[in-house]
C-alpha cells in the first residue's frame, strides 16, 4: 500500500493542486478553485494534500471550521477529491485521518463529508 505524506497547504501552493481538481470537474479554471481555497484558508479552514514520496498529489481536501463549535461541533468537507489506482483508497484513508485529527484539533465531534461520486464520462 503505498504511503502519503498529508499537507496543508497555503495559499502560494494551491496551483499544485489544480491537475488533481480540474479532473475531478468541480471547478471550471484554475483561477476559480485558487480563489475558492484562498477564501476557505482566509476563514480559518484549510487544503491538504496527499502527496506520494515522488511528490506527486493523489488527493486534496479542503475543511471549514464550524463557527460556533459549543454548538455546531462540525467540521465541513467541501472538497474531496483522490487519484486512486488500488480498491483500498490509500490517499482516501490518508486523508480521512488528517481530516479526523484536524476535527480533533477544533474541538469537532463529527466530520460531514460530500456525496460519493464519479465524473460522468
Amino acid at each position: 500500500m503505498p504511503h502519503f505524506m498529508i499537507q496543508a497547504l497555503k495559499a502560494g501552493e494551491l496551483g499544485e493542486a489544480w491537475p488533481l481538481v480540474r479532473s475531478s470537474g468541480c471547478y471550471a479554471n484554475v483561477d476559480w478553485w485558487v480563489t475558492s481555497a484562498e477564501e476557505i484558508i482566509r476563514r480559518g479552514g484549510g487544503v491538504l494534500a496527499a502527496r506520494a514520496k515522488d511528490g506527486r498529489i493523489h488527493g486534496v481536501a479542503t475543511f471549514m471550521v464550524p463557527g460556533d463549535i459549543t454548538t455546531d461541533g462540525v467540521l465541513t468537507i467541501p472538497t474531496l477529491i483522490t487519484f486512486e489506482l488500488s480498491r483500498g483508497a490509500p490517499a482516501r484513508s490518508a486523508l480521512l485521518r488528517a481530516l479526523e485529527r484536524t476535527a480533533t484539533k477544533f474541538g469537532c465531534t463529527h466530520l460531514i463529508l460530500p456525496l460519493t461520486g464519479k465524473r460522468a464520462a
